[in-house]
């Protein structure tokens, strides 16, 4: 089981340790240390060790840099933690031959969990909110979840702890607001209980409940139109868009998501508007496509939509259809796009030598001091050429898109970040950099390029 130290994991293993502790029964305990609280982080670390001491508990404990990975990983401090935990979980229960891993994920956790999907845009199997069973997929294999506490108030787990006299360890980073969870808890929950209803957690999760179980119907009946509709072969799907459409719009969906997921092998990340924008091709012309999470392609072929992994990401359909006018870049700055709706944001900073960069097919990094010439946003020209090795070999663009099999009637369409003839960025198609301006050892500024969705803009206006 995991063992943090808070109180809802000790309360966890003080519960199992009693349950179990005359039978044959083995109890684990992994402790992860991610390597960010300092002292306050090996003070969890020493209590961990007390307790499993006390109890005659096997502690297995993992060290981290958190930071560090989130950094090279291009993931948030919050995702790079669930990630190496989980990996951790695994790991433990592999080499201990042990078959379940609880978790100590509690009723507010559900709840909390419920908003969170619920703002970024979750589709319903996001609002159902936490599973109490599930078998999950790692690095490592498979492992099943338990969480046998997650039905019992964050309130009543002090209290027991309280009653019973058992000490517990407060991670003061679930107290300020620098994740996101961490707002939803303390800003948003906080207020509603104390000015809406003190009973929102549980009716959070009552509604999440209820959404579970009309979710599971839909699932079933889904999966059984998917078998009949959806084909797949060589690492993608595809369905006639007519033989879809017969169906109702919430099997429609349901049968999108289901393709993304098993194509993505997760169904992070993948948001109710990735599922509509897939069913919006059927009513789009031939070749018309979508990019969408972990480098997947939609392409509507007459009327078929195929769903496949492509060599490019992030700006969608709107860089093979919309002609764009010439535009200088604001450096730094923001420079608004109108014909596609976004910003392409630009900083320059000083480079700290051997620093990493997030992987990330929307922002990429150039040595600054290498640019010769106003950055322009275009499409191709006459002699354009980008540098493809650190020797100075040059190519041009027109014999680079052969190589790629760029259809001919595509290649106007792409956009390109432009240093005079020399192209600095292909976006979409590509989405390469060319070698000359790449970040090195010799490199002392940095000019960092961000694509931004005009909404993701003003929502943070």
């Amino acid at each position: 089981m995991g063992l943090s130290g808070g109180a809802d994991s000790v309360c966890l293993l003080h519960i199992l340790y009693n349950l179990y502790k005359d039978t044959d029964v083995k109890l684990i305990a992994v402790h992860v240390h991610h390597g960010i609280r300092g002292d306050d982080a090996d003070k969890d670390l020493a209590y961990v060790k007390k307790i499993c001491d006390n109890m005659g508990i096997k502690l297995e404990t993992y060290y981290y840099d958190v930071i560090q990975i989130a950094k090279d990983e291009g993931l948030s401090e919050e995702e790079a933690g669930r990630k190496i935990r989980y990996k951790s979980f695994l790991k433990a229960s592999k080499e201990n031959k042990c078959n379940k891993v609880a978790i100590a994920h509690n009723k507010n956790d559900n709840a909390e969990t419920f908003l969170f999907n619920l703002f970024r845009g979750s589709g319903i199997k996001g609002l159902t909110g936490i599973d109490p069973i599930v078998t999950m997929k790692a690095d490592l294999g498979k492992m099943t979840i338990i969480r046998p506490i997650l039905f019992v108030a964050r309130e009543e787990i002090e209290e027991y702890l309280s009653s019973e006299g058992v000490p517990y360890q407060t991670d003061i980073t679930n107290l300020g607001d620098l994740y996101t969870r961490n707002k939803i808890r303390n800003r948003v929950m906080s207020y509603v209980n104390d000015n809406i209803n003190s009973k929102a957690t549980d009716h959070i999760t009552s509604a999440a409940k209820m959404l579970a179980e009309t979710y599971r119907f839909v699932d079933k009946y889904a999966e059984e139109r998917f078998s009949f509709i959806v084909k797949e072969s060589d690492k993608s799907y595809e369905y006639e868009v007519g033989q879809l459409e017969e169906e109702d719009i919430v099997i429609r969906k349901e049968i999108i998501r289901k393709i993304l997921g098993k194509l993505a092998g997760r169904l992070k990340d993948i948001e109710a508007k990735h599922v509509e924008d897939v069913l919006s091709l059927g009513n789009k012309k031939v070749g018309r496509r979508i990019h969408l999470p972990y480098g997947m392609v939609a392409l509507k072929k007459y009327d078929i939509v195929k769903i496949y992994f492509g060599q490019d990401e992030a700006l969608g359909d709107s860089i093979s259809d919309v002609e764009v006018t010439e535009l200088e870049l604001n450096i730094p700055g923001k420079t608004y796009v109108n014909q596609l709706d976004i910003y392409i944001d630009t900083e320059i900073y000083n480079y700290t030598k051997k620093e990493a960069f997030p992987k990330n097919s929307c922002m990429k990094w150039f040595d600054y001091d290498k640019i010769e010439n106003t950055l322009i946003l275009r499409t191709r020209k006459t002699g354009d050429y980008l540098q493809i090795n650190n020797q100075g070999g040059r190519k041009k663009l027109k014999d680079y898109f052969i190589d790629l099999k760029i259809p001919k009637e595509d290649r106007d369409k792409i956009l390109l970040v432009a240093d005079g003839n020399h192209i600095l960025w292909i976006m979409g198609d590509g989405n390469r950099i060319s070698e000359k301006y790449k970040i090195s050892d010799k490199t002392n500024h940095i000019l960092s390029m961000k694509l931004i969705d005009s909404k993701e803009k003003k929502d943070d206006r």
